[in-house]
This record gives structure tokens, C-alpha cells and sequence, in this order.
């Protein structure tokens, strides 16, 4: 694959978008960078998932693979040299990244805002309310400020159990080589240091400072900058790859709903062209790009006939 195979939808800040892109610099890869708004509306990102505005979202030709855990399941399943998963390490990597994903990322994400939300855009704030069904006291700094003696302590444990990772088994979480658990881990951290310094209790800990560092210096990859207006014209031109999974509940061919379970609840529509127990693929056809095929991830989504 070239660098204008794949290309990840991100924008800078975002904290998901760095766990994928962490996990270009651990396998090298080269890719193309198409920034997407952090707030709706997103014209250029829509007319590819169908309505799914999560960022980030991997595309390679018309294939539009949606949520980190499935985005790097399929860089692992093309692109297996070095691995995710070394050692056969994959039900630990895999439970760290679902405890990082939630646990440690919402204590990251109440923290910042209830400490430093005044700072964002009003803007901002009211499209996160929305997105997350009124979830971090909608997004209100003023409500949350109260919550933050707890969340800090909550921060502070998350960091001791990492920081004993570390130590017992170290440089990287599961041991010698970087895997799946760094990079889940690692997001997190990053978006409290990026808007908080070290103050907040990662100064307490110089081995999980240290491992940051280490993470950091993988590198994102090489990644060269692609137009939005390009990205839909290589769906245009594309067409989606076979797919290999057998379907299970759902006969090809049948009229699906995809909608998150924990936030940004927005539905996508399309024909079922396969499914098993990890994903869920679905058939879009789009004025603007075409046929597409977009692939959801069976944990934290909701899978109904439409």
C-alpha cells in the first residue's frame, strides 16, 4: 500500500485520533491526514459513514471502518508486522483498552473540562452536550467543577495501577515490546498533560512520564496531508472489498440499523453485507461518493433489522 491507501480522519486535539495514530508510528506506516471539524456540521465526513461523525474513521478506498477498536483491529489484520499484540498478549491488551477507552478516559475527560472548561468555545461545549445525551452534567463547567475532588482521585488510583505495570514487568505495559495496551493507555494521558501539565499527579510518577516519552518518540508514522474534497473522490472511484464474514443474525441483504450505545447516539442506515461476533458491515449507496461499505464494531453498538 501507498500512503494515499489510507487515510485517517482526525483533527489534531483529538484524543482517539492519537491512539490510531500512535499505532501508525508502531507499525510504520504511511498514510494521509485529512483533518475533519471537531464540530458538526461535518460535510465532508458524513456522505462516507452515513451519519457517523465520530472522529477518528479510517478509510481505505470505499471501505470506512468506524471506532478506534475496530480501526486497529483492521491495521492489525493488514499490517500484522510489528504486531498489536506481541507475545500473545491479546485478551490482556484488549481488556486494558476497553478499561482505557472508558474508565480512564472519562476521568481524563471530566477532568480537564471541569477544570479548564471555561476555556473552550461556548460552541464547544453545547455540541458535546448534545453529543453525549447530557453526560458529564452536559458539559456545563460550573456543574462539573464540583465533581473534580472525585475525579482526581480517581486519576490518581488509574495512575498507580500503570505506574505498577511498569514497574513490574516494563518499559511498556505488557512488557518489552510497545502493543494495543500503550496506545489505548497512552491517549488519555496525553489529552490531561496536553491541557493540564504534569500537575494533576502524573508528576508523582517520573516511570509513567518516562513511558509517555517512550510512546511519543514512536512517531505517528509518515503522514502527508490529503483534501477532504480528495478523500471523497477516492470513495468515488473505489469499490468496497469483498467481505469474508459470514452473516449471523442478519441474512445478507437485510436492512440494518448501527447506532452507538455510549455517546454521539447517531444511527447509520444501510443493507447488511456481513457480520459476526467482532463487526458488523453494511452496504451504503450515497449520491455523493457512490457505493461505500462501512464497518462498525460489535461492542458499543446496537445492531437492529431497520
Amino acid at each position: 500500500m501507498v500512503a494515499r491507501d489510507i487515510i485517517l480522519h482526525h483533527y489534531p486535539r483529538s484524543p482517539f485520533a492519537e491512539k490510531v495514530r500512535v499505532a501508525f508510528g508502531l507499525k510504520g506506516l504511511r498514510w494521509c491526514s485529512v483533518e475533519q471539524p471537531r464540530m458538526a456540521p461535518k460535510p465532508h465526513l458524513v456522505p462516507l459513514t452515513g451519519g457517523y461523525r465520530r472522529i477518528p474513521v479510517l478509510q481505505i478506498g470505499a471501505d470506512i471502518y468506524c471506532d478506534t477498536r475496530l480501526i486497529l483491529a483492521e491495521l492489525e489484520r493488514r499490517f500484522p508486522d510489528p504486531p498489536l499484540y506481541p507475545y500473545e498478549t491479546r485478551g490482556r491488551a484488549d481488556m486494558i483498552a476497553g478499561w482505557a477507552d472508558q474508565a480512564l478516559f472519562a476521568t481524563s475527560l471530566g477532568l480537564v473540562f471541569g477544570l479548564n472548561g471555561d476555556r473552550f468555545p461556548s460552541e464547544l461545549h453545547a455540541d458535546r452536550a448534545a453529543f453525549t445525551a447530557g453526560k458529564f452534567d452536559g458539559w456545563d463547567s460550573e456543574k462539573m467543577r464540583p465533581r473534580v475532588p472525585s475525579l482526581r482521585d480517581q486519576f490518581r488510583s488509574h495512575l498507580m495501577w500503570i505506574d505498577c505495570c511498569l514497574t513490574e514487568g516494563g518499559p511498556f505495559i505488557l512488557g518489552e515490546k510497545p502493543s494495543l495496551a500503550d496506545a489505548a493507555v497512552y491517549h488519555p494521558l496525553w489529552y490531561v498533560r496536553g491541557n493540564l501539565g504534569e500537575g494533576e499527579g502524573l508528576s508523582d510518577h517520573p516511570a509513567v512520564l518516562a513511558w509517555m516519552d517512550r510512546i511519543a518518540a514512536l512517531g505517528h508514522g509518515n503522514g502527508e496531508t490529503m483534501a477532504p474534497d480528495a478523500a471523497l473522490d477516492v470513495a468515488r472511484t473505489a469499490a468496497p472489498e469483498t467481505v469474508d464474514d459470514t452473516a449471523s443474525e442478519w441474512s445478507i441483504g437485510t436492512p440494518l440499523t448501527v447506532t452507538p450505545t455510549d455517546w454521539g447516539f447517531d444511527t447509520v442506515k444501510g443493507i447488511c453485507l456481513g457480520a459476526n461476533r467482532e463487526r458488523v458491515v453494511i452496504r451504503r449507496d450515497d449520491p455523493e461518493v457512490g457505493v461505500a461499505a462501512v464497518h462498525f464494531p460489535r461492542i458499543g453498538f446496537a445492531v437492529a433489522a431497520a
